[in-house]
């Protein structure tokens, strides 16, 4: 898997964008994976999709336990942002594409939030919650590619 072909898989729920629930699934050329904010994080980083168990996929604890921890400053496009503390609807997870500028304070970013779906957009580090520990980390087995 490649910086590259993450980024790629991101872009394919936002056009037109794929609606946010805990509970649904959307289908597209690389599979079937739930529409929240792990959901969307599994797709573009090509984990398994929908599992046999009806809950499906992978959650943020799990997107933890298939990464690594990275610094601020290793942040690379298709990186990850998790806050997988506290209860389930407290959780969520945005994948970094570049920062916006050299102070490192706010990044161009994909999510799938509630309220409006799949988007790309600017985001402060690590998050604009106040609450939340934001763990930035790399999914294992990535090949990178020219540009950061």
């Amino acid at each position: 898997m490649s910086r590259a072909e993450i980024l790629t898989r991101a872009r394919s729920w936002l056009h037109p964008a794929v609606a946010y629930s805990s509970t649904g699934y959307h289908d597209n050329e690389f599979g079937s994976y739930r529409t929240d904010c792990s959901g969307y994080v599994a797709m573009a980083w090509a984990l398994p999709g929908r599992p046999l168990d009806p809950s499906g996929g992978v959650d943020t604890l799990g997107l933890v336990r298939l990464s690594t921890a990275v610094t601020k400053a290793d942040l690379r496009p298709g990186d990850a942002l998790v806050d997988c503390f506290g209860i389930v609807p407290e959780r969520h997870v945005t994948l970094f594409e570049r920062w916006v500028d050299s102070s490192r304070t706010v990044y161009w970013g994909y999510e799938q939030a509630i309220g409006s779906g799949a988007v790309h957009r600017q985001i402060p580090y690590p998050y604009e919650q106040i609450r939340g520990l934001y763990l930035p980390c790399t999914r294992r087995n990535i090949v990178s590619f020219g540009h950061n």
